[in-house]
């Protein structure tokens, strides 16, 4: 079990080009978890489902808040 932090540094410094070996070597884990953090953020990205971290904006209305004059 690695923590959030720990997946995030994984993430970041594959996007930025190192190699899996090294990030695994320099964080202290098997290469084969390195992998499967990778295959999960994929999966992560790829699924409809799941929050990319930004809400949706609300629904646009035409009907005003307030009845009659605008004070």
């Amino acid at each position: 079990m690695v923590s959030k932090h720990t997946i995030e540094k994984v993430v970041t410094w594959y996007q930025r080009g190192y190699d899996v070996q090294l990030i695994a070597h320099h964080l202290g884990l098997d290469p084969r978890a390195v992998q499967d953090i990778l295959r999960q953020a994929a999966q992560a990205k790829t699924r409809p489902d799941t929050p990319a971290g930004k809400p949706e904006p609300p629904e646009f209305s035409d009907q005003p808040l307030w009845d009659g004059e605008r004070p």
